[in-house]
């Protein structure tokens, strides 16, 4: 029914779903990600939510798009950031999908389902099994992504949720002197992203329009909030100007990257190292790292990158050493950076490094235990040392996050012959036995 394919291991990696003729590709890069949680955070901080419990999911795609589901899942599209010329309208959209989560709007549009679905009108719920941490098929079932057309009961109830969405991010933006003008600003682009119809009279049905939401929304700014003017911040507006240039180089041609990022500046070469790197052109795309790292050498992502291209150039020793600072200059801990540098230390031949993995790696699963990719990285370093046991346990992890329980338990068992016993591992091998055992005799 659906597949999962892991394209790259890079300073950006994806993964891709597929659900029928549905591809998504699902982007993990630890700058991006890191960026968004700090605009989160700043809007939720009093809100009763707290911001480690909103998860971020951005797919690879060229078209305008961000939506909410179940779970605190926001699910962002790149060509989102790249289209946006400031900050402020990025942030503007994160607020309005923190107003369908904190108004609960997907609970409720579950119920309203429900309540119109005797009507037997055309609902199309997308069930995507499984969205990252890694851990691709776990997760979420039943995404609500609205169909392009629903009957008038449903599409009138969602029209009135965007509305209500869009004063509460009015709201959100406000509170946070943060000028909520840009909300419109994104509406502008909205528009001309949205196919031409005669009188554009809906927004994939589902929303009102956008000449409709541009009055609502100057009317709010001008009366409620005392037009809601504020100053930018201008060391948010450089970070999101280099992180837009490192997506605009990975999601576009390297030619098309070259022609809009031509000049000596910093975020320009960035766009071309990113986008050298990605088009085979290796040593030019270290030659610019290595002039933004020597103006810019407390910058993390910088290291990351040219890590990882040293890393496709077989010179793990390069690898490690710049990825160790990378790691060394960011805020706080990431698995990703952890899992990465795991897999540089596992591909050098000395036998010590494999140790050196490991370390990494455990602690990649410390902070992400759902990152499968770093449970299949951990068996392979467990069995380069030879400790089968430990091996064939990480696998029964793996297996057992992706949904494949058969095999997971086969291994659980495998590891529990040779495994220290009161182990963490030996406890946690135990776990999966009975947790799949018992799921297999309510099945029978």
């Amino acid at each position: 029914m659906y597949k999962i394919k892991i394209f790259a291991l890079t300073s950006i990696f994806y993964i891709s779903f597929f659900y029928n003729a549905l591809s998504l590709e699902i982007v993990r890069d630890v700058e991006l990600e890191n960026f968004t949680k700090k605009i989160v955070t700043s809007l939720v901080k009093d809100s009763g939510i707290d911001a480690d419990e909103i998860n971020y999911y951005f797919i690879k795609s060229n078209e305008i798009n961000a939506f909410v589901t179940s779970g605190n899942n926001i699910f962002i599209n790149t060509e989102l950031l790249i289209s946006a010329n400031d900050y402020r309208e990025y942030t503007a959209v994160l607020a309005h999908e923190l107003a369908h989560i904190l108004g609960g709007h997907i609970f409720r549009t579950k119920q309203e389902i429900d309540n119109l679905s005797s009507r037997a009108f055309p609902i199309y719920v997308l069930g995507i099994l499984g969205i990252l941490g890694g851990a691709s098929e776990t997760g979420l079932a039943t995404l609500m992504v609205g169909s392009a057309s629903v009957q008038d009961g449903f599409t009138y109830y969602s029209r009135t949720q965007e509305a209500s969405a869009d004063q509460a991010a009015i709201k959100l933006l406000c509170e946070n002197k943060i000028d909520a003008r840009y909300l419109l600003e994104f509406f502008d682009k909205l528009n001309l992203a949205i196919p031409y119809s005669l009188d554009k009279t809906s927004y994939r049905s589902t929303h009102p329009t956008i000449s409709e939401r541009t009055t609502w929304v100057e009317s709010a700014i001008q009366d409620q909030y005392n037009k809601c003017q504020y100053n930018k911040n201008e060391n948010l507006q450089k970070e999101f100007l280099l992180l837009k240039a490192k997506l605009f180089g990975f999601s576009h041609s390297s030619d098309e990257t070259k022609a809009v990022y031509k000049t000596d500046k910093d975020i320009d070469k960035y766009a071309r190292a990113v986008a050298n790197y990605f088009s085979g052109d290796h040593d030019a795309s270290i030659n610019l790292l290595e002039q933004l790292i020597t103006s810019n050498p407390s910058n993390p992502f910088f290291r990351e990158l040219i890590a990882e291209i040293y890393f496709s150039k077989h010179n793990y020793e390069l690898a490690i050493k710049n990825q160790e600072i990378s790691i060394k200059l960011l805020d706080e801990e990431n698995d990703l950076y952890y899992m990465m540098i795991g897999n540089y230390y596992l591909a050098n031949t000395n036998h010590s490094d494999h140790f050196g993995s490991i370390k990494y790696l455990r602690k990649s699963l410390r902070l992400n235990p759902k990152n499968t990719y770093s449970w299949y990285l951990l068996a392979k370093a467990y069995a380069e040392i030879g400790n089968v046991p430990l091996a064939e346990y990480a696998t029964a992890e793996r297996y057992y996050l992706t949904g494949n329980y058969e095999m997971s338990l086969q291994f659980a068992m495998k590891s529990l012959k040779n495994i220290e016993k009161n182990s963490t591992e030996w406890y946690r091998a135990n776990d999966l036995l009975n947790i799949i055992s018992n799921m297999q005799s309510q099945d029978s």
